[in-house]
């Protein structure tokens, strides 16, 4: 038997999904690298941070990629932060906080 939704469940959905479209449209304004300039899109990582976080939003594996949990930083390779590759570990060290990040990762075998 089908039951509605409580006005109150309705508005909630309402405003999950109008947080993931803007959160999926900040995260493809971040990644063109060629038409804004990187203290914007600074910001919008900010504010993705933000937005995850006040709606109780996943981080997509791009926005993980992306932004430093600690900071909400962009994580830039080479300018604010740094990548290293050890015994199967990828180690993302953020330079504005100092964090580390460990993700593991399959080596390729020949």
């Amino acid at each position: 038997m089908y039951r509605m939704q409580s006005r109150h469940q309705r508005r909630k959905n309402r405003r999950r999904q109008h947080a993931m479209q803007s959160q999926n449209r900040l995260l493809s304004l971040i990644g063109d690298v060629q038409h804004h300039p990187q203290n914007h899109r600074e910001t919008w990582a900010k504010h993705v941070y933000k937005i995850s976080r006040k709606n109780r939003i996943r981080f997509t594996k791009e926005a993980k990629r992306l932004v430093c949990r600690s900071c909400a930083a962009l994580l830039i390779h080479g300018t604010t932060s740094r990548i290293r590759l050890r015994n199967g570990v990828k180690i993302v060290h953020c330079m504005k906080c100092q964090s580390t990040r460990r993700i593991p990762y399959k080596s390729i075998k020949r």
